[in-house]
């Protein structure tokens, strides 16, 4: 037998091998528990009774659990539904194959897959292999080869026309074996959805660049960003758009990165949507807030993603000298708190890091863990706040407005909604709104208050992606009681941008359903009139900030009145928003005005007296 052979390799003991199977029929854990256990294992063979399907090689199964929800999906299912989505390496060689041969059929995978693991059978039994342990073998093998045909050479000519062929194979193993290292280095450096540099390569080059900007009188900045509701998109439009909108991402912050000189800007994908990126930086704050505001440009210009344009928002945060920081982990830490006061800002997108932003962050993250065990606790209330039709002094709706019973007090929903669609948590909470909004509707209407009050439901931007959002609301009202004439169903222009194609649709079925519909805020951000012409509305709601100024002297009511006025034609009804004021709403009755709602009308709470005396306008007429 050849010692070029695979059998004499693995019983000379030059080559590792494992023998480690799993069945098929396993849970999917007992892979993780598997790896862990044994760090070195490349892969475990998956066998189906007596019978091997293949190797799952370990960077195979870390990618499945690295994806999005990856961990909840596979881990606790039978190994058999992640064989669905992940591919096995099926190459096995028998003992007596060559080890060249062995080198080359390995080689010769698909690219994704070359240097992978294999199988080899010996002695019945089969064993786990890694390519570089065979790389390794065949050069030893071919060493000793060339020494022996080396001193033959002179008495074979034979010898010495297999020792060139050698010598040649030798080479060619030898550059495949450095093109291998090569790639091995670039793939542990670099994020292979993208092709920007990973976390491992950022923090290389943060410390080579750091150093080198020193040395040079220069430093170093960070810009670290996030896409505000991705995972919106991904989870309501599928993970290949948004794999296609992190790789677009990527192209324009590596567009950007080339405008500076690759010697002065490098981008990387952070994780997930996440992304940094590290600039020399010679003019301090004010050079580095240009560079953000260019990257905020850049990132939300629309995106084209399957033919329909998409925009993103994004929120940076930056670290202006890096060189400050003994410790490049506190560099990223500190860009990242930024980042994320700046997304929790309503108005600032771009912050520079403050050294009192970490007790913000502090209070956010025990924020954030009361707020999951609320859900848990029971902690939420509604509180009501009539619509009043001030030509009948009768309550047109009631708006349903969320409320967390906090040890410390009541907190209001417009300081946790954003952290509660940053959780998850939004669905399960809206369903509890619509539930406890109907039971209370139902409770009002059977003690004679008003048959046709209705009770008015905000729908956040999570919710409005969720496709079967209609039939889950009308499930709740058939459970309940409740028709659905008696439900108005609020969302905001904002929240439908997310994707308005696909919001269109749940708001049509919603109208389809018999729920009416109301566009609240109307008059903030990117309100147009066009927007009553795209959606079925029923009621259109406008913003407090057209409001506030009607009634007072030089104050302006034509925005109010004009809208109004185009409204009516449109056969919306029309609710003023953030009456406080007697002269306020005397105003606005003036202008025509009938449906209004404010802390002049009446404040949230929990429930409402059969018999209520509400404010009247002036020139208002006896009910009958």
């Amino acid at each position: 037998m050849n010692d070029s052979q695979l059998a004499t390799v693995f019983r000379s003991g030059s080559c590792r091998t494992w023998t480690t199977s799993i069945s098929i029929d396993e849970r999917s854990s007992l892979l993780e528990q598997l790896f862990l256990t044994e760090p070195a294992l490349p892969g475990i063979i998956v066998c189906q009774g007596s019978d091997i399907r293949g190797l799952l090689s370990r960077r195979v199964f870390l990618a499945a659990l690295s994806q999005a929800y990856g961990r909840e999906i596979f881990l606790n299912r039978p190994l058999q539904e992640l064989l669905t989505s992940v591919a096995l390496q099926t190459l096995t060689l028998s003992e007596d194959t060559p080890l060249p041969t062995a080198c080359r059929a390995a080689l010769a995978r698909e690219e994704v897959t070359r240097f992978e693991p294999l199988l080899v059978t010996v002695g019945g039994e089969t064993h786990i292999v890694q390519l570089a342990d065979l790389l390794l073998a065949q050069a030893g093998a071919l060493e000793r080869n060339v020494a022996l045909k080396n001193e033959l050479a002179e008495h074979s000519a034979k010898v010495a026309a297999d020792l060139q062929v050698a010598l040649a194979e030798q080479h060619q193993l030898a550059r495949d074996l450095v093109g291998a290292r090569n790639l091995a280095l670039y793939d542990a450096l670099h994020d292979p959805l993208t092709g920007l540099l990973n976390r491992k390569g950022l923090f290389t080059e943060i410390a080579s660049r750091t150093e080198a900007a020193v040395s040079l009188g220069r430093d170093a900045c960070l810009l670290f960003l996030d896409l505000d509701r991705f995972k919106l998109i991904n989870d309501s439009l599928g993970h290949h758009v948004g794999n296609q909108l992190l790789v677009e991402v990527a192209q324009r912050l590596s567009a950007i990165a080339d405008q500076y000189g690759e010697e002065s800007c490098v981008a990387a994908r952070h994780s997930g949507d996440e992304f940094v990126l590290l600039c020399t930086a010679q003019h301090g704050e004010d050079e580095v807030l240009a560079l953000a505001q260019a990257v905020h440009r850049s990132l939300t210009t629309p995106y084209m993603l399957d033919g329909k344009p998409y925009t993103l928002g994004v929120s940076i945060g930056a670290v202006a000298a890096v060189s400050f920081y003994q410790d490049v982990e506190l560099a990223m830490r500190d860009a990242d708190i930024a980042m994320y006061t700046a997304k929790r800002s309503k108005d600032r997108k771009i912050m520079l890091f403050e050294p009192a932003m970490h007790k913000v962050v502090e209070r956010r993250v025990a924020l954030e863990a009361a707020l999951r065990q609320a859900v848990s606790r029971g902690e939420f209330r509604l509180h009501y706040q009539p619509i009043l039709d001030v030509e009948t002094d009768r309550v047109f709706a009631y708006e349903a407005l969320l409320r967390w019973q906090r040890p410390d007090g009541i907190m209001s929903a417009r300081h946790f909604i954003d952290l509660a669609e940053e959780t998850g948590l939004t669905n399960e909470i809206g369903l509890w709104v619509v539930r406890t909004a109907c039971r209370w509707l139902k409770t009002v209407q059977a003690k004679g208050q008003g048959p046709q009050t209705k009770v008015s439901l905000n729908v956040s931007a999570a919710q409005i992606m969720t496709i079967h959002l209609p039939e889950q609301i009308a499930r709740i009202c058939r459970e309940e009681g409740l028709a659905p004439e008696h439900c108005i169903i609020e969302v905001t222009e904002q929240s439908a941008m997310v994707d308005p194609e696909r919001a269109a649709l749940v708001l049509q079925e919603l109208k389809r359903l018999g729920f009416s519909l109301a566009l609240d805020d109307f008059g903030t951000g990117y309100s147009s009139l066009s927007w009553l012409h795209k959606y079925p509305f029923d009621v259109l709601k406008i913003d407090r900030s057209l409001t506030a100024e009607v009634g007072q002297p030089g104050g302006s009511s034509k925005m109010a009145a004009g809208i109004l006025h185009l409204s009516q034609l449109l056969g919306l009804h029309v609710v003023a928003e953030g009456i406080e004021r007697q002269e306020q709403m005397d105003a606005l009755h003036q202008l025509g005005f009938r449906l209004m709602q404010g802390y002049h009308i009446g404040r949230p709470q929990p429930d409402w007296p059969m018999a209520v005396t509400f404010p009247r306008a002036e020139g208002q007429t006896s009910p009958a």
